[in-house]
């Protein structure tokens, strides 16, 4: 998970990343896509990601690629078009600044 907040680092076994889906949802998380493509070896997910809770109301626009091999995925490239805001959706309201 990119950026510079509490929740921010690798998740890389299912227990760690089921713990962080818990989180995000507390926080009010929301997630649209806007379109997937791809083929083979790679997956193109374009998102509209963000948090509606009180006190904070943001969305990001993010660009994510999927790397696969035989069916399995070995990278994830992750990008948020603005980092303030991505921010802001994994910190507790009385902390977020944008």
């Amino acid at each position: 998970m990119p950026g510079k907040h509490p929740l921010a680092g690798d998740y890389r076994r299912r227990d760690e990343v089921l713990h962080l889906l818990e989180q995000v949802s507390a926080l009010g998380f929301v997630l649209t896509e806007e379109d997937v493509f791809g083929n083979d070896q790679h997956v193109c997910a374009l998102s509209r990601m963000g948090a509606g809770r009180p006190g904070l109301e943001v969305t990001t626009r993010v660009v994510s690629i999927f790397r696969f091999h035989d069916q399995r995925q070995l990278e994830r490239w992750f990008y948020p078009d603005e980092m303030a805001v991505w921010n802001a959706i994994f910190t507790d309201e009385s902390s977020a600044t944008l």
